[in-house]
């Protein structure tokens, strides 16, 4: 007689791989969709807010790996998102990239940041998402 054994195979649960991410503000729709398309198609997610308080909104839940900022914005703009930042322990840490079509002493910032010109570079755009989010898998949108 010949006796079917069944064994059931359990699934050991694999961890969560967490999707890199660029956390973009700018008021204009055209730039914010141009520079997610970027973004998305290296491997990232973006997560595109119109101004700065809209931002801080986001930051309530979401931790990115990147922040690129637009200085002229309504409501909340880029210099004073930045000073709220500098001010929070957490949120100081995430790296922050200026995107201007200002000079330097328009722009009146003297934080630690980066600062990329607009129109944007889309080469030096991909330095810098590599560079900062460079161990990011390459997950589906």
């Amino acid at each position: 007689m010949v006796s079917e054994r069944t064994t059931s195979v359990e699934r050991i649960p694999r961890p969560a791989v967490r999707r890199r991410s660029v956390l973009v503000l700018d008021d204009d729709r055209d730039v914010s969709q141009t520079i997610k398309d970027v973004i998305e198609d290296q491997g990232y997610r973006a997560i595109c807010v119109g101004n700065g308080r809209e931002a801080l909104a986001v930051l309530e839940q979401e931790h990115p790996d990147l922040m690129l900022i637009d200085v002229f914005m309504p409501v909340m703009n880029g210099v004073e998102f930045l000073k709220v930042i500098k001010n929070n322990a957490l949120l100081s840490k995430i790296p922050r990239v200026i995107m201007t079509a200002a000079n330097d002493r328009m722009i009146g910032v003297k934080e630690d940041v980066s600062v990329i010109y607009k129109p944007v570079d889309f080469d030096a755009l991909k330095r810098l998402l590599h560079k900062y989010c460079e161990a990011a898998p390459a997950l589906p949108r």
